[in-house]
Order: structure tokens, then C-alpha cells, then sequence
């Protein structure tokens, strides 16, 4: 064991691990990177965190630089989960502090997945309606910020978090909470570190105000850099917290440790309507007659997905052969069961006669789960594990859907491929899965040409690559080029303020480089779906 494994295994109540089959383990996310860490620190409480960021503080001024990543679950998916020094797994810090029915709130450490949080609520009658993936921990759902496909009617992670807990470059913690703007000079006049950022990100806000409001009165919509940076001063409110510059950070200002959050009532069942339309533009007409009644999910699923399934046995056999071409609208009502029922009626009704649709019923709960299976068939097609999302999470504005597609479908003639679209028409975020063979030196050439070519694509119809999540280190190598040099100049002085000393993950976001992800791409992508 190397001595500062060591030493710190001293330090620590957890552990510091440096053997190659733990640090093998925990080289790999759901990205194609690979990045073999120095060491793997798993902390067992926030003074572990405070102790670990403080020692690596005062290595790096001594030139001394081993920088820390954040790792959750390991399901990041542009690289941000990797890091070349210490890989600080929050996989201890996963308890569920304290629940508060009453006030509809619940406080946890960062490290607790959404699938273990909402079975907890669950037995107080709530929720928190996320619909992302349950082995997501709550601090990555703040840190990546992914757009989930019930924030359209719930509005996502953003909306349900009171405040957090983040461990800043000194090793202290610092709780965030919204202030008027009167009772901000309270906080600026504290001597500690906590006033010099309250200080200091206030003084970033007045000298580039300008640019902060032009990012903030853009129609498209997008995670790159530090763009919640608009949101720390709200003149609705007249207040100020700098709660937003931790989400889309993927972890490069600070560590969270503690989430509060709110929940909401749970209902007692979801129920689900599917209907297939032959073309893009008679799919779209019908979602904007459904749209009203504001389900819980309204996604689109390229029929393509589900002939590619039936072709590895995954036939959803009562969506065939009437769901084998065109287009899915995929609708969930989570309402209470009267209302629900009113809206699925009101989805047949509204189903024009060229349409086929299905409604769940006691009687086919489980071809509903199979349709569901189908689309993981897809997404699994490869021998070789998971296909590589490298590019999921993009956003498309509705106006520009059809003609997106339809240059889409160019491109796939381009790259001799089918790729089809499915994703979330009510948050206007989407993914393709091109098909990419790792074990070529063409297929790994191939990622980052894509990107590139893809991206281009996408500002042809105002959408954004990072639309749905943030850069990471994948997908930073087209979008930094994209950022104006003022955007730069603004996110490099966030960076500067909250981590003087580049501790936290410098080689994601606007640390990122094309040469450095060439070198980390990796031959395979075995076993991805587990990681």
C-alpha cells in the first residue's frame, strides 16, 4: 500500500483502498472511458469527507496534486464518475436521516439511492417522482442534474431539494439556504471561507450580469458549464443561494453530503396507454391533444426499437404486428383512479381512426412490462453489454422534432446504421444508441467524430447535446468549443472560487480534452449494465 493510502486509512474511520482488482473496479461507468484511479477512498461519515478534502487541500499547495471524484452509483455516462486520483465512493454515507411526514420532508446523506429513499417514504404514504434510474444516489441526481421523464409534470430533482450539505476545498461544510437579498450582507460579512464565496460568487453575479441574463433568456435549454449560475439570484424573490451552482457540477465545486428534500402524496397506482401512428408528424398532432392532461410520462419510442427486440425474442405480442413500424406515444397517469380513468378515456377518444392504441388493464398489466422489456432488449442488443450511451440525454425544442428526425434519418444513411429515437416529448429530451465496436480502432475513432458531427446536427435545430445532462468529460469536447469566450471567462472564475487549488474532478467540464479522452477510451464495454 502506497504511504498516503496508508496514512489516511490512519485518518479514517472508512477505508482507502489501492489494490488493481478494487481499483479495476471502479475505472469504468457507464461512459466508454476508462480511468484507472490511484486510490478508492470509501468514507464512512462526513468527517471522513472533511478530513480526506483537507489533506489533499494542503498536499496541493505544496504542489502536491491528487484531485478527488465523487462516485455515486457508477452510472454516469460522459466519464464523470472516473478520475485519475482518488475515487471517493459516497456508497457509505447512505442513510436516511430523518423523515418528517407531517412537513413532507426527509433528510439524507448524499450516498442513498432513489430506490431506497422512496421504499422508505413509501411507508409514510409518499414519494419523491423522480423517474430516473433507482440506483441513482440523490447526491448524483443533484451533481448531474439529468432530466428525468416525469419532470415535465413534476419538474425534476431541482424542484424537490430544500438544500444540501457540501464539503468546500478548505474540508469545511457549508449548508446552503435561500436568504432575501437584505440579509445577504450577513452572510459577506462572516470572516470564515463561506463568507468569502457568498462574497465573492455575489460580486461575479454584479460584474457579468449582463451575460447572466442573456444565458438565462435563451429558449434552448442546456447543461453545459455553470449555466445555474442564473438561477442564485431570483428577482421574483428578491433572494440568493448558491444551492443551483451545485447542480450540472458533476462534482467539481464541492462534495454534498446531506440532501433535504420534500416529497410529494403517493398514489396508488400508475396506469398506462400506448398508441402507434404510422408517421412522426400524426404522433405529434395526438401528443398535443393528450398533452392537457398532463400524465406523468409522454414519451415517444421509434417503432424500429421494438422489431429489433421481437428479432432477439422480445416480441411485445399485444403490440404486434400493429406496433412494428412509425411511432409509440407512450402515456402514464398517476392521478388518483377516477381521474386517471377519465383520462385514459379521454386518450381513446381523442386516438384519430388510423391509430392503433392500448389501454392497461388488470388483465395485461404484464404485456405492458413487456413492452418495457422490449425496449431494454434494444438497448442491450450488443453481445458485448449495454449499447454505449454516449450520446442520451440531448434536448430537441418540440417545434423542431420532425425535422430533426427527418435530417436524423439522413445521417443514419450516412453512417450506415439505424438509429432510433426514444425519449421524453414532455421534457423534450431524448437518446440514440448508435452501435459502436470498441474492440476497433474505427469504432473508437468513431465516438468523437459522431459527437461532433451529432452536435453540429442539433444547433441546426436549436437543441443541445447537454440538454438533458451535463458534459462530463465526453461530451465536453464539443461543447467547450461552443462556449463564447465570455461563458468561459464566467465559468472558469466559478470554478476558481469554489476550488482555488483543483481538487475536485479538474478533468470533467471545462478540464476536459479531446487528447486525454482518446487515451482513456476503452476496448470493450463488457459487463456495462451492471456497473
Amino acid at each position: 500500500m502506497n504511504k498516503i493510502a496508508k496514512y489516511l486509512n490512519q485518518q479514517l474511520i472508512g477505508n482507502v483502498f489501492d489494490s488493481p482488482q478494487i481499483l479495476e473496479a471502479y475505472s469504468t461507468d457507464r461512459s466508454p472511458l476508462k480511468v484507472v484511479p490511484r486510490m478508492v477512498v470509501v468514507p464512512e461519515n462526513v468527517d471522513d469527507v472533511r478530513r480526506i478534502v483537507k489533506f489533499i487541500g494542503q498536499l496541493a499547495t505544496k504542489s502536491v496534486h491528487i484531485p478527488i471524484t465523487v462516485r455515486g452509483s457508477g452510472l454516469d455516462k460522459t466519464g464523470a464518475d472516473l478520475g485519475s486520483g482518488i475515487v471517493l465512493s459516497t456508497e457509505r454515507l447512505n442513510k436516511i436521516l430523518e423523515i418528517d411526514d407531517r412537513a413532507r420532508l426527509v433528510r439524507v446523506q448524499a450516498g442513498v439511492t432513489l430506490g431506497q429513499l422512496n421504499s422508505a417514504l413509501a411507508l409514510y404514504g409518499l414519494k419523491v417522482p423522480i423517474l430516473a434510474d433507482e440506483r441513482e444516489t440523490i447526491g448524483t441526481l443533484i451533481s448531474n442534474f439529468t432530466t428525468d421523464s416525469a419532470a415535465g409534470k413534476y419538474n425534476g430533482i431541482y424542484y424537490y431539494v430544500d438544500c444540501v450539505e457540501a464539503i468546500v476545498s478548505t474540508g469545511d461544510a457549508i449548508q446552503t439556504t435561500r436568504i432575501l437579498r437584505q440579509r445577504l450582507s450577513k452572510k459577506t460579512e462572516l470572516t470564515s471561507y463561506e463568507g468569502s464565496l457568498y462574497r465573492e460568487v455575489d460580486k461575479l453575479i454584479d460584474s457579468h450580469i449582463d451575460l447572466i441574463n442573456e444565458l438565462d433568456s435563451r429558449d434552448s435549454i442546456n447543461a453545459a458549464g455553470y449555466q445555474m449560475i442564473t438561477q442564485v439570484v431570483r428577482d421574483g424573490t428578491k433572494s440568493f443561494d448558491l444551492l443551483p451552482l451545485f447542480y450540472a457540477a458533476q462534482g467539481t465545486l464541492g462534495i454534498i453530503t446531506e440532501v433535504i428534500l420534500h416529497c410529494e402524496v403517493l398514489q396508488p397506482r400508475v396506469r398506462r396507454f400506448v398508441a402507434a401512428f404510422e408517421s412522426i408528424n400524426a404522433a405529434l398532432s395526438y401528443i398535443q391533444d393528450i398533452s392537457p392532461l398532463v400524465p406523468e410520462e409522454l414519451n415517444i419510442y421509434d417503432a424500429r426499437i421494438f422489431k429489433t427486440a421481437a428479432e432477439n425474442g422480445k416480441d411485445p405480442a399485444l403490440f404486434a404486428p400493429k406496433f412494428n413500424k412509425g411511432y409509440l406515444v407512450w402515456a402514464a397517469f398517476d392521478d388518483k383512479p377516477r381521474k386517471t380513468n377519465k383520462k385514459l378515456q379521454k386518450c381513446l377518444k381523442l386516438l384519430p381512426d388510423n391509430a392503433a392504441a392500448v389501454m392497461e388493464t388488470d388483465d395485461n398489466t404484464t404485456d405492458f412490462e413487456r413492452l418495457k422489456s422490449a425496449i431494454l432488449s434494444y438497448l442491450n442488443d450488443d453481445v458485448r453489454g449495454e449499447r454505449v450511451p454516449f450520446v442520451d440525454d440531448f434536448y430537441v425544442p418540440p417545434n423542431h422534432l420532425a425535422n430533426f428526425l427527418t435530417d436524423l434519418r439522413e445521417l443514419e444513411k450516412a453512417e450506415g446504421q439505424e438509429m432510433p429515437v426514444f425519449g421524453s416529448y414532455s421534457t423534450n429530451n431524448y437518446n440514440i444508441r448508435p452501435d459502436v465496436q470498441l474492440n476497433t480502432v474505427e469504432g473508437r475513432q468513431f465516438i468523437l467524430q459522431f459527437l461532433k458531427t451529432f452536435n453540429s446536427l442539433l444547433k441546426e435545430h436549436d437543441g443541445a447535446i447537454t440538454g438533458g445532462a451535463p458534459e462530463g468529460r465526453l461530451k465536453a469536447t464539443v461543447t467547450n468549443a461552443d462556449l463564447l469566450d465570455e461563458e468561459v471567462e464566467l465559468y472558469q472564475k466559478i470554478k476558481e472560487l469554489f476550488d482555488p487549488n483543483q481538487i475536485f474532478n479538474p478533468e470533467v467540464k471545462l478540464g476536459a480534452t479531446s487528447n486525454a479522452v482518446v487515451r482513456h477510451i476503452r476496448t470493450s464495454y463488457e459487463n456495462a449494465i451492471n456497473t
